[in-house]
């Protein structure tokens, strides 16, 4: 498999023979637009049956109906296959119609003006915490992050941000069946140490990562809750270590981070 997206639709395909709604030749046309990446821009029918472990006669309908559906566009002399531009539609209609993004898309803003930190909004997927929004500072263009961009949410500010908003057995369970291991030197992955870094942050409301899950990044989190869909998601103030320590970023955007992850929380709860 050539993404962990993959992973979602194998695991629906094992439970197809079960339920009697679902439909196994839209989720393998899915295994197909997940099966695409920056590493693999460009695939032709073999390759696309190779990545998601369909049948060749199986990858050449769905890539087919895909591509005359939009989601798929044909380039070179080859006829390759690549994402369209309809994609990112539909990427952009999820982020103009979740109710964390849109609430909490004028503090990024103010708050990428008001400090010195890449600002970014995530939310929590499963296991793993993924950039919604990212409004970047120009010194951090070299980490190359991006929005859609997922890691495991143990070894993130913003996940363990994320957790603390969560009911504790929801948070235990979730580690319990994720496979922890060090991401970096910094990386905390032992369970207990995770349960108490979430705990510590149900107390402050804020969470503190450095070079945990990503080399020279110091990252301030606080949480945020939707009470009407049960959802959170999390604001981080990213800085690099080449230019400030810790102590300085935390003084600097602390309170910021504080009060407009408790204002979105509360301007979620009124609507």
């Amino acid at each position: 498999m050539s993404s962990d997206l993959n992973n979602y639709t194998v695991e629906a395909l094992g439970d197809s023979k079960t339920d009697n709604l679902f439909v196994g030749s839209v989720a393998k046309a899915f295994r197909v637009l997940e099966a695409f990446s920056r590493a693999k821009p460009m695939m032709g029918f073999s390759q696309i049956a190779r990545e998601t472990d369909l049948e060749k006669s199986a990858a050449q309908r769905s890539a087919h109906t895909l591509y005359k559906l939009g989601y798929l566009e044909k380039i070179g002399r080859d006829g390759e296959y690549r994402l369209s531009k309809k994609c990112l539609l539909l990427s952009q209609s999820f982020l103009e119609s979740h109710r964390i993004v849109a609430a909490a898309k004028p503090y990024l803003k103010f708050l990428r003006k008001k400090t010195n930190a890449s600002i970014n909004l995530t939310l929590l997927d499963g296991a793993d915490t993924f950039f919604a929004v990212r409004y970047t500072h120009p010194e951090m263009l070299s980490n190359e992050l991006f929005g859609g961009l997922k890691v495991p949410a143990y070894c993130s500010a913003t996940g363990i941000a994320m957790y603390s908003a969560l009911p504790e057995d929801v948070v235990l369970n979730t580690l319990k069946t994720t496979k922890l291991k060090p991401v970096m030197p910094n990386t905390v992955w032992d369970i207990d140490k995770i349960i108490n870094r979430v705990n510590e942050s149900r107390v402050s409301g804020f969470v503190v990562g450095i070079e945990e899950d990503f080399a020279s990044d110091i990252t301030i989190a606080c949480p945020i809750f939707d009470s009407m869909t049960n959802e959170v998601g999390a604001i981080g103030a990213s800085y690099s270590s080449e230019y400030i320590n810790a102590e300085a970023a935390i003084l600097e955007c602390k309170q910021l981070l504080l009060s407009a992850a408790n204002e979105i929380t509360n301007r979620l709860k009124a609507t």
